[in-house]
This record gives structure tokens, C-alpha cells and sequence, in this order.
């Protein structure tokens, strides 16, 4: 049985994505590749762990693994506007977080589609410094 709690959380969640229009929160491999080459000013968050953080990101890309999200928030843009894009290997774990971030209030946040595997399948760059 869902207690009391549960009820609002799956409530909330249920009106919240209804309100929102489709693919709101993705953005490809080749639209974030063409921003970031425009020199654009996105905040890119890495949500995979340090190890594989540390095995190939985005350059300029902060490392915030999944469970360290809700304690660093002071490390994301103070500007709830600001371009966030987050990332982890396959999208699945930034995919939460990116939810969260936009609960949180962040309106200008999107998962990278496929995360770091579709980048590197590309053939798009990696860094590997940490």
C-alpha cells in the first residue's frame, strides 16, 4: 500500500510530465556538439562516477556523480535559466537528474540523448584529464 507521502509524489509527478511538451528534455549528440562549437555557454553536468568520469568526458564537462547531486547544488548555475545539459553513459542516470534539476527549478535543462556512449560514437572528442 503507498503511504500518504507516495500518493503526493506519484500525483505531482503524473501532473508534471502531463504539462509538459514532448522532448523537452533531450538534446542530441550533434545539437549539443553544434552549440558547443558555437561557443555557447552551457553548463555541462557529468553525473557518472569519478572512474568513468575520469575514462572520457566533454571537455569543460563538471563531475557530480548521481547520489552527489542534491548536496552540491551550490556547484550548478545560480541562474535558473542558464543552459544545463546533463550527461552520464547511456542517458539513463541523467535522465533523473534531470528531472530533478527541474523540479529543483532549473527550466533550461535537458539530457543528452545516449549520453557519453552516443558522443563517443560519433567520434566526437573526449577529455581524459580529471
Amino acid at each position: 500500500m503507498m503511504s500518504l507521502r507516495e500518493k503526493m509524489c506519484s500525483a505531482m509527478e503524473e501532473k508534471f510530465f502531463k504539462a509538459l511538451r514532448k522532448g523537452w528534455h533531450i538534446i542530441t549528440v550533434e545539437e549539443l556538439k553544434d552549440r558547443l562549437d558555437r561557443e555557447e555557454k552551457i553548463f555541462l553536468l557529468d553525473v557518472r562516477e569519478l572512474d568513468e568520469f575520469s575514462s572520457g568526458h566533454i571537455e569543460g564537462a563538471v563531475n557530480i556523480p548521481i547520489h552527489d547531486v542534491p548536496n552540491r547544488m551550490k556547484e550548478l548555475p545560480e541562474e535558473l535559466d542558464h543552459p544545463i545539459v546533463v550527461m552520464c553513459l547511456s542517458g539513463a542516470r541523467s535522465a533523473y537528474a534531470t528531472m530533478f534539476l527541474r523540479v529543483f527549478g532549473y527550466n533550461n535543462v535537458k539530457n543528452l540523448d545516449f549520453g557519453m556512449s552516443g558522443w563517443m560514437n560519433k567520434g566526437f572528442p573526449v577529455a581524459k584529464e580529471v
